[in-house]
C-alpha cells in the first residue's frame, strides 16, 4: 500500500513537453517533431439541434466517425501555442491570496493577477488579508509594497499580440523566457527573471504578535562613534531612561548617513541614551542619522545573507517584519524574534521562501501554467478553390473542432500530389490541407445555365455502378435471392455499399460549360476495398434512382482520412462560414 500525489509539476512538465514537441525540427530521416493540424467537421445537424451532442472518449467515435467529417484542417504553429494559467484581474477592494511556499493550495487561490495594462504582479503579502485598494504597477525587478500594506512582484507583461491569440475570460498566458526577442515587455521580463534570487527571504510573517515589546521609532542620533550610539534627548525621547532596557534588542539605521546597517544592542544607558552594539558600524552614523530600536529578528537557515528587523505596535505587540537583505539559496529557514526578558515575550513568525530561482525566475511554474492554448483562425480564403489544394470552403458550416497530429499527407508542402505518402512533419506539411474528397461532375440536364435537380448541402450520394452491382446481386452483403427483391432494394444497397456526404457545392470556375460544377465530399464510405466513387460514374442521390450528374475527375482527400491522432475534440453550435468573416478559435488543453 502507499500513498500518491500528482504533482503540479507533472502536469506543468507534460505542458512543458507538448510545446517542446511542436519546437522540435525533423532531420533527413528522423521525426523529432509532432505537427498538429486544426480539423473543422460535420455539416450535419445534431440530434437536438442547435444544441450540440457530447462527444465520447471512444476509438470508435475519435478515429472513425469524426475523422469520417473532416471538412479541412489549418496548421498550427509553434507560436499559435502557449501555457496558460487561470486568470485573475484585479479590482478593487478584493482580498487577494499570497504566496507561501508550504500552501497545499496555493494554485487554487488568487495569488497573482493581472492588470488592465496586462501587467501581471504576483502577491508575496496581503496585509494579514486585508483588501487590496492600490493597483500595483511599475516593472521593478524587486519587490514593492504599495500603500495598502500589499507587497508585489512584477513578472511580465502579456503583449498585445499574445493577449489577442490567448487570453480568455478564464486563463491568461504565460511563458518563461530565455531569450528576448526585442520587444519591450521581453526586455522587462528577462529581466525580471536574470534578477530573481534563488532561495531569498521577502517575506516574515507574524504569527503571533506577543506582548509588552518596546521600541524606538524614530530616534535622532546625537552623535555617533565605532561601537555606540547616542540618541539626542529632545527628538529622541521614547527613548528609556532605563539601563539595559534594550539589551537584546536591535538597532537599525533608516535614513541618514550609515543608512541600511543592522546591529545587535548588547548594552544601554538609560541616563545617557547610548547605546553599545555588538558589531562596529561600516559607517559610522552622524546627527542627520534616524534609527529604530526593536526586538530582533534572527533568521536560522541553510542559506545566508538574510537580514531583518522588526516594528511594534501601539499595544506593544510585535506588527510586522521588514526585509533588509533577501539572502539566497535558502530551502529551509525559522525566525527567531528576541529582546530581553523584561523586554517583551512571545512574538513568533514564519519564513516564507521563494520557489527554486526565485520569485520571477519562471512564470510557467510559478503560476502554475499547466495548460497550453492553442490559437487557430480560419480565415475566409483558405486554400486555392481552383485546383482544391488545401481548399477550405466558405458558404458551408461546421460544428466539430478537433485537433488532429501527424496525419500521414498525400501532399507536399505546396499541397501537391506526391507519389509517396509520409507521416506530417516540419518539412512537408502545407498550411492546409482539404480533408474531403473533390469531384468534378457535369449535371446530365441543365435548364439554360441551372441545373436541373441540383444536389445540395448535405445530401447523400451514391452511383449507378454500384446500384447495378447491388441489383445483380454481387455485393456480399446483399442476401436477396429473388432478382425483383434485389432491384426493389438495389438504392438502399447501393448506399450502403458506396455513399459520401456533401459538404460544398459551386461552378467550376476553370471549366466555361456550365454544366461543369466541383462537389466536395466527407464521410466517404464504401463497401470492402472498392472504390467509391471512379471517373465516368453516374450520381445518383440516396433517395432517387434518377441520374444526376457524371464523375469528370476526382481528387481524394490531402491527408489519409483515419490517418494521425485526434487529441482533442469539441461539438460546438453550427459555425456558417462565410466569405466576409474569420474564425477565431482558443482551445484550451488541459495536462
Amino acid at each position: 500500500m502507499s500513498n500518491k500525489l500528482p504533482t503540479k509539476e507533472l502536469s506543468i512538465t507534460n505542458a512543458d513537453a507538448f510545446i517542446t514537441k511542436l519546437n522540435a525540427e525533423d532531420g533527413r530521416d528522423v521525426k523529432n517533431s509532432a505537427v498538429l493540424y486544426a480539423a473543422i467537421g460535420n455539416v450535419n445537424a445534431y440530434e437536438n439541434e442547435p444544441v450540440p451532442s457530447e462527444p465520447v472518449d471512444s476509438n470508435q467515435y475519435l478515429q472513425y466517425e469524426t475523422q469520417r467529417q473532416f471538412i479541412g484542417a489549418k496548421r498550427i504553429f509553434p507560436e499559435d501555442v502557449s501555457h496558460v494559467t487561470l486568470r485573475y484581474d484585479w479590482t478593487p477592494g478584493t482580498v487577494y491570496s499570497m504566496y507561501r511556499d508550504r500552501d497545499i493550495n496555493l494554485y487554487d487561490r488568487p495569488f497573482y493577477v493581472m492588470t488592465n495594462e496586462y501587467n501581471v504582479y504576483k502577491c508575496l503579502y496581503n496585509n494579514e488579508g486585508a483588501e487590496s485598494t492600490v493597483k500595483p504597477s511599475g516593472f521593478s525587478t524587486l519587490p514593492f509594497t504599495t500603500s495598502d500594506g500589499y507587497t508585489w512582484k512584477y513578472m511580465y507583461t502579456i503583449s498585445l499580440g499574445d493577449a489577442s491569440k490567448f487570453l480568455t475570460k478564464v486563463h491568461m498566458p504565460v511563458k518563461t523566457l530565455n531569450v528576448t526577442d526585442g520587444s519591450t515587455e521581453s526586455d522587462r521580463q528577462l529581466a525580471v527573471q536574470q534578477a530573481a534570487v534563488n532561495g531569498s527571504i521577502e517575506i516574515v510573517e507574524v504569527n503571533d504578535a506577543g506582548v509588552e515589546y518596546l521600541q524606538v521609532t524614530n530616534g535622532v542620533v546625537d552623535a555617533g562613534g565605532k561601537f555606540t550610539i547616542r540618541l539626542s534627548g529632545g527628538s529622541g525621547v521614547d527613548a528609556s531612561p532605563l539601563d539595559n532596557i534594550y539589551n537584546g534588542s536591535s538597532v537599525y539605521i533608516i535614513s541618514g548617513t550609515g543608512s541600511g546597517q543592522l546591529r545587535r544592542i548588547i548594552d544601554y544607558s538609560g541616563s545617557t541614551k547610548t547605546l553599545v552594539v555588538n558589531t562596529a558600524f561600516t559607517t559610522v552614523p552622524n546627527t542627520d542619522s534616524r534609527v529604530i530600536i526593536s526586538p530582533t529578528v534572527t533568521i536560522i537557515g541553510d542559506g545566508s545573507g538574510a537580514k531583518a528587523y522588526s516594528r511594534v505596535d501601539e499595544n506593544n505587540g510585535v506588527a510586522n517584519v521588514s526585509i533588509i537583505d533577501s539572502g539566497h539559496n535558502y530551502t529551509r529557514a525559522q525566525a527567531l524574534i528576541t529582546a530581553n526578558v523584561v523586554n517583551g515575550t512571545g512574538a513568533s513568525a514564519n519564513i516564507i521562501i521563494s520557489p527554486v530561482g526565485g520569485h520571477g525566475s519562471d512564470p510557467v511554474r510559478e503560476l502554475g501554467g499547466d495548460k497550453v492554448a492553442l490559437n487557430v483562425q480560419f480565415g475566409s480564403q483558405e486554400g486555392v478553390s481552383a485546383n482544391g489544394n488545401g481548399y477550405i470552403p466558405s458558404n458551408t458550416e461546421f460544428r466539430t473542432l478537433s485537433i488532429l497530429r501527424d496525419p500521414i499527407l498525400k501532399v507536399n508542402a505546396n499541397n501537391n500530389h506526391t507519389l509517396v505518402e509520409s507521416i506530417a512533419n516540419t518539412s512537408n506539411s502545407p498550411d492546409t490541407l482539404r480533408l474531403t474528397s473533390r469531384l468534378t461532375i457535369s449535371y446530365n440536364q441543365m435548364d439554360g445555365d441551372d441545373p436541373v435537380n441540383e444536389l445540395e448541402v448535405r445530401e447523400t450520394i451514391t452511383n449507378e455502378r454500384v446500384r447495378l452491382r447491388a441489383e445483380l446481386g454481387e455485393l456480399e452483403f446483399v442476401t436477396e435471392l429473388s432478382p425483383t427483391q434485389r432491384r426493389f432494394d438495389s438504392l438502399k444497397n447501393a448506399v450502403q455499399g458506396a455513399n459520401g456526404n456533401i459538404v460544398y457545392v459551386r461552378k467550376d470556375e476553370t471549366e466555361p460549360d456550365p454544366s461543369f460544377y466541383t462537389v466536395y465530399i466527407n464521410n466517404v464510405e464504401s463497401y470492402s476495398d472498392k472504390p467509391v466513387f471512379v471517373k465516368d460514374d453516374v450520381i445518383l442521390k440516396s433517395t432517387s434512382e434518377t441520374e444526376i450528374a457524371t464523375v469528370e475527375q476526382i481528387k481524394g482527400p490531402e491527408a489519409n482520412t483515419f490517418s494521425g491522432e485526434v487529441l482533442f475534440t469539441e461539438n460546438v453550435a453550427v459555425v456558417t462560414r462565410d466569405p466576409e468573416q474569420q474564425e477565431d478559435f482558443k482551445i484550451i488543453l488541459d495536462f
